[in-house]
């Protein structure tokens, strides 16, 4: 048990190295003055992350307060009790 716990963690903290390497793009429909119709959803941080090809499901994505605009935010992602990683996304017109 205690070596599965120790390889949860090394998998997660790999993970989280490559997390924060990552700038993700969204694409959102916004208006003229840059606010979004709708708002960034950690489904669709969750979608971009299995496009860059790191598959972590969206219960793990922490967005503290709601991106309503275009422009470049941090997201926290849990990955493990013990690690968290903060990843880059740009959000852009579509």
């Amino acid at each position: 048990l205690e070596a599965r716990r120790k390889d949860e963690l090394t998998a997660a903290q790999a993970m989280a190295a490559k997390i924060m390497e990552t700038t993700l793009e969204v694409a959102m429909q916004a208006s003229d003055d840059n606010q979004l119709f709708g708002s960034v959803t950690a489904r669709n941080v969750a979608e971009a992350l299995v496009k860059a090809g790191l598959p972590v499901d969206h219960q793990r994505i922490v967005i503290e307060t709601p991106i309503k605009a275009l422009g470049e935010y941090e997201v926290t992602v849990k990955l493990h009790h013990d690690v968290v990683a903060t990843v880059k996304v740009n959000v852009v017109r579509a």
